[in-house]
């Protein structure tokens, strides 16, 4: 139970980490924010294989733009822990992230084999003209 627990938190917190090196940092320029957003096809809920195709399409591309926001707006990261007689019982964590994303671009989307992937990109500077509404 605690060996599952610490390997949900590691994977959580990895994903979330956006700054490091990976299809999820921010490109080489500080000027420009990076993303990618993955979906299982085969796991979409309609029988049709081009709807399931479509629904990971979109849910792809939702993952990214969650991705962009992370990287903009940051990520709240909420835990807890049950103690009883100073042993753990229960530990969960929880994260959430709010912002508006604007101006991001879709660079790429495709399938790769039972995923969909969507690759996004954010110019730092026509996000903040959006932004101000210019």
């Amino acid at each position: 139970m605690r060996n599952k627990l610490v390997a949900l938190l590691v994977l959580a917190l990895s994903g979330c980490a956006g700054q490091g090196s990976g299809p999820f940092a921010a490109s080489s320029s500080p000027r420009q924010l990076q993303a990618v957003g993955y979906a299982p096809i085969s796991l979409q809920r309609p029988a049709d294989y081009q709807q399931k195709l479509l629904h990971a399409m979109r849910a792809s591309r939702m993952d990214a733009y969650r991705e962009l926001s992370e990287q903009l707006a940051g990520v709240m990261i909420s835990s807890s822990s049950r103690l009883d007689s100073h042993i753990l019982q229960d530990g969960t964590v929880s994260s959430s992230s709010r912002g508006v994303v604007r101006g991001a671009r879709v660079v790429n989307s495709y399938p790769d084999g039972d995923m969909y992937v969507t690759e996004l990109e954010l110019d730092l500077a026509t996000y903040q003209k959006l932004r101000r509404g210019q």
